[in-house]
């Protein structure tokens, strides 16, 4: 009898897991979207230096992945402003991450830096989700 509600539990546990993993791929690419078109503009239209249009682009979609990820997958609506700075963490942590991988591919192997930032958000998302997930959207916060 304990195996079965554990099972139960279990696979209720990772239905919940692939729902958020699923739904926070589709919100991620959609901030990642965001992110690469403001990139794609400041840099290639508006000739701002990479890094600085990298700051700019990613700011536009942690904003976006926040409120999106708030409302729709996590559904946690309380204490927003601890939340948000707990996502705007592991989001300049990605900014720093991808900031480095746009130095390594643009500046010293000369990579075109568009291919360089579509390669580094899928490392940078990946890392995020996870902290995410175990931090910003948890359900209990103490």
């Amino acid at each position: 009898m304990i195996k079965r509600a554990y099972k139960k539990v279990r696979s209720k546990v990772d239905k919940e897991l692939v729902r958020h993993f699923v739904l926070y791929g589709f919100i991620g690419a959609t901030s990642a979207t965001i992110d690469f078109l403001v990139f794609y503009l400041l840099v290639d239209y508006l000739h701002f230096y990479t890094q600085l249009g990298n700051v700019i682009s990613i700011n536009c979609g942690i904003a976006t992945s926040f409120l999106l990820n708030r409302n729709f997958n996590f559904k946690t609506k309380d204490n927003t402003l601890k939340r948000f700075f707990s996502f705007y963490s592991v989001g300049i942590l990605g900014l720093l991450i991808s900031a480095g991988i746009l130095f390594v591919g643009d500046d010293v192997f000369k990579f075109n830096p568009l291919y360089v930032k579509l390669f580094s958000i899928f490392i940078v998302a990946g890392i995020q989700f996870v902290l995410n997930k175990l931090v910003t959207f948890k359900k209990v916060w103490e």
